[in-house]
């Protein structure tokens, strides 16, 4: 086990990420666990690109219906070296088999331009746009997968495989079960309805939530909570095929 720093919080989206009454619906950026999760890399015709992992966030109740205008998540970099690489987030609803996902959310998907990422923890936000709706259910689960672009970032398989979403729990506004869930094979899996893979845990050592925060405009039936966003101890976990 070693010890990274937080390099900090940065904008990746045009806009403003934040307005001056904001709500946060779902936050688990609190407690650190000391883990982080690479779901394994391939080669996808010359594209290094990791398996999708997800987590499953339950906001706060009342939130059907707003529009999310700001995503906080975080990124380990387990390289001793500064690895550049392109997030890209995607989102399902929670129908699927056993409350897993199921049905894409909303055509709603971003890929970033390739970021650098320094050794440790960073953590990012941006402004997914007006489209963004929480659904009625007020459930969805969120999903990261890492690639070099087809090599353009420079980034090795090896450090493909040193890049991770960071383990917090618990979540101290909204909840989260304590499942994962990893697509059987690599890719972006885009639009991609009841997705292959299946849902895990560690055992609860640690429980299998993700670093994520979720923000509204302020309504005036919810009360404003404000984000705190911790860092800690990291330790890597592979999650048996």
């Amino acid at each position: 086990m070693r010890r990274y720093a937080w390099v900090g919080v940065i904008l990746l989206a045009a806009g403003p990420a934040a307005v001056a009454q904001q709500v946060t619906v779902y936050n688990n950026t609190v407690t650190g666990t000391g883990s982080f999760l690479n779901g394994g890399t391939a080669d996808q015709a010359g594209n290094l690109i990791t398996r999708l992992v997800m987590d499953d966030l339950t906001f706060q109740a009342g939130s059907a219906g707003l529009a999310v205008n700001n995503i906080v998540f975080a990124v380990q970099n387990s390289n001793a070296v500064t690895v550049a690489a392109r997030p890209r987030l995607r989102f399902w609803n929670a129908d699927g088999v056993g409350g897993g996902p199921g049905t894409y959310f909303s055509n709603v998907g971003f890929t970033f331009n390739a970021i650098a990422f320094a050794p440790g923890a960073s953590a990012f936000q941006f402004n997914p746009g007006p489209t963004f709706v929480i659904p009625a259910a007020e459930r969805l689960w969120f999903g990261i997968v890492f690639d070099n672009n087809v090599g353009a970032t420079g980034a090795t398989l090896a450090q493909m495989d040193n890049l991770g979403v960071v383990l917090f729990d618990p979540p101290n506004v909204g909840s989260s079960t304590d499942n994962m869930f990893s697509t059987t094979a690599a890719g972006s899996f885009f639009l991609t309805n009841n997705p292959a893979g299946s849902l895990f845990n560690f055992g609860g050592t640690p429980a299998a939530n993700v670093f994520w925060s979720v923000s509204v405009p302020e309504p005036s039936s919810m009360a404003l909570v404000g984000v705190a966003v911790g860092g800690g101890l990291w330790r890597k976990l592979r999650r048996k095929a």
